[in-house]
């Protein structure tokens, strides 16, 4: 079977656009991935779980140590929130 990967991140980048003000998708993230999504970053604690809130082109859009508070910024954006697998 053929497989052309331009295409394949074509129609990535193609839904992503398409279900950016509609999706939000949210993960906790280490210390380290934290500093590099979220460069403006005050401090934070190193070794404590942080949730993130990303559009759905992998825009970081907030973060917050509790999951609740990131899903209730996304409903609050008229975002549905999403767990990635």
């Amino acid at each position: 079977m053929f497989h052309d990967q331009k295409l394949e991140n074509q129609t990535k980048l193609a839904l992503a656009k398409m279900g950016n003000d509609a999706i939000a998708y949210m993960r906790q993230m280490t210390f380290e991935e934290i500093i590099n999504a979220f460069p403006q970053t005050p401090d934070i604690e190193q070794g404590e779980t942080y949730w993130a809130l990303f559009g759905a082109d992998g825009a970081p859009l907030m973060l917050a140590s509790e999951r609740v508070d990131i899903a209730s910024s996304a409903f609050y954006n008229n975002l549905k929130p999403v767990l990635p697998n």
